[in-house]
């Protein structure tokens, strides 16, 4: 488990400990690979890393971000941000993995509303509930061939202490590429959920980001990276941004 107040503190400790994890070499490529491991992030806002080792692409978060919402499957308006979406996509164009679209424009096959509306629902009928659950990974992406297997398998709303605490539970994770760019969004739905209650009348606190990884890795590629982010943030003076 690595807890840090804000995700560059996260970052760093989780780029420590991969840096001497087991190495392992999937489909031929070279990575550090820990099982099962926890992030916790406790200021949910300080969502984006600012550590200039990472290089992190605010254009492409914030095109990211607007891709999302629009809930456009449709890889058009991404792909010249990043060129992994082409690579992913189907004959029509489209991905799994536009998680906007799963979270507030599929239809449910036996609920009236969005999987954001049965989270809020919950919540709003029992504040103790362990059913506000966004699952992202489904059953109809097996098939063979798949090239878009959705990583996130699903995020659990729960509020503890009035403290709204997000639960994201992911198969696979690259701390470089992955991480980075998938916890800002996981943060801005935390916070949406928690703007939600508000507006309805529950009023509770935006709580802790817990992120779990069944195969949190770096590839090989960026084990130099991986140096550079520890000893970028040693120096100090690193702030995590918010959305």
């Amino acid at each position: 488990m690595i807890i840090g107040g804000d995700i560059d503190n996260v970052l760093y400790k989780a780029c420590k400990k991969l840096k001497h994890a087991q190495e392992y070499s999937p489909r031929g490529q070279k990575t550090k690979e820990l099982i099962q491991e926890t992030l916790i992030i406790q200021d949910s806002k300080k969502c984006i890393t600012t550590n200039p080792a990472r290089k992190l692409s605010r254009e492409y978060l914030d095109k990211e971000l607007e891709w999302y919402l629009a809930g456009d499957k449709n890889i058009e308006k991404i792909a010249p941000y990043a060129s992994m979406w082409s690579r992913i996509a189907d004959e029509n164009n489209e991905v799994n993995s536009n998680y906007g679209e799963i979270i507030f424009k599929q239809e449910l096959e036996n609920y009236d509303g969005s999987q954001f509306d049965w989270v809020i629902n919950s919540l709003e009928k029992d504040r103790d509930s362990r059913q506000a659950v966004i699952n992202f990974n489904q059953p109809k992406h097996k098939r063979e061939g798949v090239l878009d297997m959705v990583c996130t398998l699903n995020t659990q709303y729960v509020i503890r202490n009035n403290n709204l605490i997000a639960i994201t539970n992911m198969r696979s994770n690259d701390l470089i590429y992955g991480f980075g760019n998938d916890f800002p969004f996981f943060s801005y739905i935390h916070q949406q959920v928690q703007k939600k209650l508000q507006e309805d009348g529950l009023e509770v606190k935006l709580g802790m980001n817990i992120h779990t990884v069944g195969s949190l890795h770096v590839y090989e590629k960026h084990f130099p990276m991986v140096d550079k982010i520890i000893e970028e943030y040693e120096k100090g003076g690193i702030i995590s941004d918010e959305l």
